[in-house]
């Protein structure tokens, strides 16, 4: 079953998308070619009842929490903190997505919306 046909009955609060990194193998076999063969996004989601982080098409995190205002953004080591759907406290590191400035500034910019 495809994420995005999962996610078409929630609302959309954040989508991040970037084109997954060349791995030193593949770059070592393909060479040059490979940043032509990369097609590859990375997506990092955040609807109104869930985070989703897909990382070279394989999903990494599907997690339902339970509201958006519990949510905290540390941006000294990319970690992402909020309540589960059983009102448990759970860590989310971004580092696998590799977020830049921009991407960091957008995560900030939704959570202080609150």
């Amino acid at each position: 079953m495809n994420i995005f046909t999962a996610l078409k009955d929630e609302s959309i609060l954040l989508k991040i998308k970037k084109k997954t990194e060349v791995s030193f193998w593949e770059y070592h076999f393909l060479g040059l070619f490979s940043f032509f063969y990369n097609r590859d996004s990375d997506y990092l989601i955040i609807t109104n009842k869930r985070i989703v982080c897909i990382i070279k098409e394989d999903l990494i995190k599907n997690v339902e929490y339970k509201e958006l205002s519990s949510m905290q953004f540390n941006a000294n080591n990319n970690n992402l903190y909020f309540k589960n759907k059983e009102g448990k406290k759970q860590m989310f590191n971004l580092n696998k997505f590799r977020p830049s400035y921009e991407d960091i500034q957008k995560i900030k910019k939704l959570l202080s919306q609150d």
